[in-house]
């Protein structure tokens, strides 16, 4: 689909919709109006020329119907369509017995109406009102050299309560495709506005959880005199987390493929935290494994500022597509009901960010008897 078509879906819907009606129609009609046409033939009207309009008619409305269901009601193809119309209109004497001129019920009369309902389809009222009365007058002057009883009048009063009325019904079609167009736009609108807003907010908590994760815990650690002021450790650590810094908004390609078990030994253990390993191989999307990572990582720091664990165990383990994390500690452990909401480790930097990539976390804690804390993807 076009850029244009996608900006107007309605009017796009509506022009195909009017194109496939006005072929069947005018082929309908030509098929009809040509049968009917060829057992009408009474003197004075001779065979031949009958003959050679249908054949014309026929022929044309299958050329007709090809392109518009194609291509569209194209300006060139309403105009041929309108000429080929107008000729026959004008031959009404030699083509339709006399009997049945009057009243707009010769099988010419059906073609008239077909092309002036069509060309409302193709066309605004300013053009296609104008193209209307050019078959009319047609029609009319073909009547009245046919010397038909009724003038033509009474077929021209028809037809021009048809062109007037096909122009307004299409007029409030149109109307309401251009409404339904600036509705759709209005919702795609606000949609992507939502799913931009969505992926600032998503961003945002991601670059919390980091900063959560290195910054903020070395601050504390800083705070609380648990590292002296001219550690070398310290030096290393806040350089590292100084170019964490300037890394933020930087984007994961979704469609890269990692190895989680290599992230997961990359990022390894907090400094003086024994970690024994247990990974198993495990490629999968770059998002998902830097949730995963995140989330141990920020578990592990956890056991370091908390636990007081003398054994820590990590495994990394996979099943049909799955992927499982289990980090056990011996530690003090603590009451996870009694956790103020406020506390973000967990809430957001473990639980919030393996939510955010469709996985999941829980964490299980007895005050003196340790805790596991538990990733898992998908849900």
């Amino acid at each position: 689909m076009s850029d244009a078509a996608a900006m107007t879906p309605a009017h796009d819907a509506l022009d195909r919709i009017t194109a496939r009606c006005g072929a069947a129609m005018r082929t309908t009609v030509a098929v009809v109006g040509g049968a009917a046409a060829l057992v009408g033939i009474v003197p004075p009207v001779r065979p031949a020329p009958v003959v050679v309009a249908v054949l014309v008619s026929v022929g044309w409305s299958a050329v007709f119907a090809w392109v518009a269901a194609t291509t569209g009601l194209r300006g060139w193809l309403m105009t041929v369509d309108l000429a080929v119309t107008a000729v026959l209109c004008l031959a009404q004497g030699t083509l339709v017995a006399g009997p049945i001129l009057p009243g707009g019920l010769s099988w010419v009369a059906g073609l008239a109406t077909m092309s002036i309902v069509v060309a409302n389809f193709a066309w605004r009222p300013p053009v296609a009102v104008p193209a209307g009365l050019v078959v009319v007058g047609a029609h009319l002057t073909g009547a009245r050299w046919a010397e038909a009883a009724d003038g033509g009048l009474v077929p021209a009063g028809i037809q021009v309560v048809q062109v007037v009325a096909t122009a307004a019904l299409m007029t409030v079609l149109r109307r309401a495709a251009t409404a339904a167009d600036a509705t759709l736009a209005a919702a795609r609108a606000a949609q992507q506005a939502a799913e931009a807003e969505r992926a600032r907010r998503a961003d945002e908590r991601e670059q919390n959880r980091r900063m959560h994760d290195t910054v903020l815990a070395t601050l504390v650690t800083i705070g609380t005199g648990g590292v002296p002021a001219s550690s070398g450790m310290l030096r290393e650590r806040a350089a590292t987390e100084l170019t964490l810094i300037g890394q933020v908004g930087r984007t994961l390609r979704a469609d890269e493929t990692v190895a989680l078990d290599a992230h997961l030994r990359a990022a390894g253990a907090p400094a003086g935290l024994p970690v024994d390993w247990h990974l198993a191989a495990c490629p999968t999307r770059a998002p998902v494994a830097a949730a995963v990572t995140g989330a141990t990582v920020e578990a592990l720091a956890n056991v370091t500022r908390h636990a007081r664990a003398t054994r820590v165990e990590a495994r990394l383990s996979t099943d049909d597509g799955r992927i499982r994390v289990e980090i056990t500690d011996d530690g003090a452990g603590f009451d996870p009901g009694r956790v103020p909401v406020h506390r973000y480790g967990v809430r957001e930097a473990i639980v919030g960010r393996m939510r955010s990539v469709g996985g999941d976390a829980e964490v299980r804690s007895t005050v003196g008897r340790g805790t596991t804390v538990l990733l898992w993807w998908p849900r």
